[in-house]
């Protein structure tokens, strides 16, 4: 029975030699790719081969997991683009180097979009943060699939390093709080805004 593997890198990027590598692989195994949400998937692959490939990884990239914090997705943001309002890459950085991969009751999706345009989808992903004038507003519990719903704007206003300290907040609030395979939004329902009240 034939299988697959996604791959993820930091930012979401994925430099020449790491692409030429990752072909590599899949011409080795006999895959074929797919660009996905989560990142870029080799498939038609055995589960032997896909064991094989995980030890072959290029350096900078590693398999995304399916329970978990498992995407991650900015778009340029302020500098990069004509639209941007907030700049997205230190906060892409910072979830990714400390939340990325984490562990959680269910699959947790994050996205941050420098401006209201929203290019990364931030208000269908379970933590959204999109940029305004006055800094990012985050949202919680947006979903997609059979009962697709925006999420629910919980804090505005924020800078960057408030916006780091709110994603610290909530994702240590999911893992505590959840129960098996309970995605984010059905906590937020449960238990309300976890940032109500906390000063940033």
């Amino acid at each position: 029975m034939k299988t697959s593997i996604i791959l993820h890198a930091r930012h979401n990027e994925f430099s020449p030699k790491q692409m030429m590598e990752i072909v590599a692989l899949g011409e080795k195994y006999g895959g074929y790719f797919r660009h996905v949400v989560t990142g870029i998937q080799i498939y038609n692959i055995t589960k032997e081969d896909k064991e094989c490939i995980i030890h072959e990884l290029p350096e900078g990239i590693v398999q995304v997991k399916h329970r978990g914090v498992n995407n991650l997705l900015a778009c340029v943001g302020k500098g990069n683009c004509k639209n941007g309002l907030m700049e997205t890459r230190k906060l892409e950085a910072y979830i990714d180097a400390h939340h990325y991969g984490k562990g959680t009751a269910h699959k947790c999706k994050i996205g941050i979009s420098g401006c209201g345009r929203n290019c990364a989808d931030v208000m269908v992903k379970d933590i959204g943060f999109y940029g305004t004038v006055n800094g990012f507003v985050m949202s919680l519990g947006g979903t997609t699939g059979h009962r697709p719903q925006a999420g629910q704007i919980i804090a505005r206003n924020l800078s960057v390093e408030q916006a780091k300290k709110a994603i610290d907040i909530v994702i240590d609030w999911y893992i505590s709080n959840a129960e098996p395979k309970e995605r984010i939004a059905k906590v937020l329902a449960r238990l309300g805004n976890p940032l109500e009240n906390v000063d940033l």
